[in-house]
C-alpha cells in the first residue's frame, strides 16, 4: 500500500473518530449550556447535528422544572427533526428552516403559590441569556429578538397538563387534545393559532386563566382566542335556548289552540 493511501485511511479514520466523539459528547455539553441558560435541568438521549447540511435530530429530550416547582415535568419530547438553512444562519439576521417536525409527548404548565408559572420563568431565563451587552457603566441589557422563519412546521402534542398551586388547593387537570397540525411559514408564534386548534382547545374546556400561563405575545394571543371561543359559544348556546324556547311555546298555543 502506498503512502498517499496510507494517509487517506489514518485522516478517514480520524475523521470517523472525531464524528463518533462529536455524537457522544454534544448531549453532554448542550445540556450542560441549557441547564446553566435556563436553571431547568434537561435530558437528551440523542442528539445529531451536522453543522454542514444544517441537519439537526433530537430524540428522548426530557426538561424538568426548578426545585421550587411541586410538580418536576415541564417537557417530555419524543423526537425533534430540522432542516436549518445554513446560509440563512451565517449571513442573515434571520434564522431560516426549510423544515421543523416537532413530536411532542407531554408539556405541563405549572404556577407556583406565589403566581409564577414555569414557562413564564424559562422564556425570561433564555430573554437574559439573549441580551445585548450594555454600551455603558450602568447600562440595562437589551433584549435581542431573533427573527426566524418556518417554512414547513409539523407539531404533534398528546399531553397538555395545567397544574395551579397558587390557590388553596391544588388544581391539576390533563387535556388529552393529540393535536397533529402542519403550518406553511410561520415565522410569529401566534400563527399557530389557527382556528383547527383553537377550536379544539376550547373543546376540551382549555380556560382564559389557563391560557394566561404561557408568557408574551403567544400567551396573550391564545387568551384572546379561547376567550373569544367561548364568548361566541355562549352567543350560540343562548341563542339555540331561545329557539328552543320559541318553539315549545309555540306548539303549546298550537295545542291549545286545537282543543274543542
Amino acid at each position: 500500500m502506498s503512502g498517499i493511501a496510507k494517509a487517506c485511511l489514518l485522516l478517514g479514520g480520524l475523521f470517523a473518530l472525531a464524528a463518533l466523539a462529536w455524537m457522544a459528547f454534544l448531549p453532554a455539553i448542550v445540556e450542560g449550556e441549557l441547564r446553566a441558560a435556563t436553571g431547568f435541568d434537561f435530558r437528551i438521549t440523542v442528539l445529531a447535528a451536522n453543522p454542514f447540511t444544517g441537519r439537526v435530530v433530537v430524540r428522548g429530550l426530557a426538561a424538568r422544572n426548578p426545585p421550587a416547582y411541586l410538580s418536576p415535568d415541564f417537557v417530555v419530547l419524543r423526537e425533534l427533526r430540522a432542516d436549518v438553512d445554513v446560509f440563512s444562519w451565517v449571513f442573515t439576521d434571520r434564522i431560516v428552516l426549510d423544515e421543523l417536525d416537532v413530536d411532542a409527548a407531554r408539556i405541563e404548565l405549572v404556577r407556583k403559590r406565589d403566581g409564577k408559572s414555569n414557562a413564564g420563568e424559562f422564556v425570561a431565563a433564555f430573554s437574559r441569556s439573549g441580551a445585548t451587552s450594555p454600551e455603558g457603566p450602568g447600562a440595562v441589557p437589551q433584549r435581542r429578538h431573533t427573527k426566524y422563519l418556518i417554512k414547513r412546521l409539523r407539531i404533534r402534542l398528546d399531553q397538555l397538563v395545567i397544574a395551579d398551586y397558587s390557590g388553596p388547593k391544588p388544581d391539576e387537570t390533563t387535556y388529552s387534545l393529540n393535536i397533529d397540525h402542519t403550518y406553511s411559514n410561520v415565522s410569529q408564534a401566534k400563527q399557530l393559532l389557527v382556528p383547527e386548534v383553537v377550536r379544539s382547545l376550547y373543546s376540551f374546556g382549555l380556560h382564559h386563566d389557563a391560557a394566561q400561563l404561557l408568557p408574551g405575545e403567544f400567551g396573550r394571543a391564545l387568551a384572546d382566542a379561547v376567550g373569544s371561543a367561548a364568548h361566541v359559544g355562549a352567543k350560540l348556546k343562548g341563542a339555540g335556548q331561545k329557539a328552543q324556547e320559541y318553539l315549545k311555546g309555540l306548539l303549546d298555543k298550537l295545542e291549545q289552540s286545537g282543543k274543542p
